[in-house]
């Protein structure tokens, strides 16, 4: 099992550390892992490359070497790239919570650590953004500079907006031609089921799918008592509350929200994670790995 990770929430509250917070998240949740099953190599083998710095000195061919004074490398079957598209939810609902804890902070974060740990299996993240409007902020690739290129759209990215899961979101999705991975990252507020209709597009696409459903801590537990002011961040609409009125009515129908979104997931065979944006993100990488394991 890995531990948890602690973070300084003066660096998770700077967006320009995002690579650094990145590899700090992977690096010790990998560090936490115990001969971890996903890490490495199949048996497998599949083809030779030629060697680059960074490249792990175990799978080098010293017979090829010896014959030819080049180094290449060893691919196995698990070692060739694969396609994972990042949707990141960026509308106003996100924008909420205090301090590390905060939805669309948490949310980039996530997402910068699962393409840095994407990167380091080898595989092709991409990124997009969706929320009043959405877009390819970048294509699946596996290049050196992905990465930083994803890190540097996450740092750009705002949330603000109306959810508008449509047809340009849709396209998207519909333009993906090959199998792979997608990643959505979201707390799922919308005013229909809209985002319901992003996971059946994934279906009928044939994507492998996690979902990270986020959730801050103030949304999962209301205050005991005291009277509030509750504001749509989306509509701006406001309403007056007493919450010893209504805490147990919200935690019910949070509730049933929540397995309304598990039930669907799993009836298309995705893999659904509920997140409070107040824990480690472990439990969001193990996720990643497990799916990963099973293409």
């Amino acid at each position: 099992m890995s531990s948890p990770l602690s973070i300084d929430s003066r660096l998770l509250a700077s967006v320009e550390d995002l690579p650094l917070l990145a590899q700090t998240v992977v690096e010790g949740f990998l560090d936490g892992l115990h001969r971890s099953p996903f890490l490495g190599y199949s048996t497998e083998f599949a083809s030779y490359r030629q060697y680059v710095q960074g490249d792990n000195l175990r799978h080098l061919d010293w017979k090829v070497w010896a014959r030819s004074d080049a180094l290449y490398v060893k691919q196995f079957e698990d070692d060739t790239n694969y396609r994972c598209q990042i949707y990141l939810d960026t509308s106003a609902s996100m924008d909420f919570g205090t301090g590390p804890a905060h939805k669309f902070t948490v949310g980039r974060l996530l997402a910068a650590a699962l393409a840095h740990l994407m990167i380091l299996q080898r595989d092709a993240p991409g990124l997009v953004l969706f929320g009043p409007d959405s877009r390819q902020a970048l294509p699946c690739a596996a290049s050196r500079n992905q990465a930083l290129e994803l890190f540097a759209a996450l740092a750009l990215a705002q949330a603000g907006g109306k959810t508008i899961v449509g047809s340009d979101l849709f396209g998207i999705v519909q333009a993906v031609v090959r199998r792979g991975l997608a990643v959505v990252i979201s707390d799922f507020f919308t005013p229909d089921d809209s985002g319901f209709e992003l996971l059946r597009q994934l279906h009928a696409h044939r994507q492998e799918t996690i979902v990270f459903h986020l959730l801050s801590p103030e949304e999962l537990e209301l205050p005991e008592t005291g009277e509030w002011i509750l504001e749509d961040s989306e509509t701006g609409e406001e309403r007056v509350v007493h919450l010893g009125d209504v805490r147990e009515g919200y935690r019910q129908r949070l509730q049933a929200f929540c397995d309304q979104l598990k039930n669907t997931c799993e009836g298309y065979e995705f893999d659904y994670v509920r997140l409070s944006t107040g824990e480690p993100l472990n439990q969001a990488l193990m996720a990643y790995l497990e799916r990963r394991s099973h293409r």
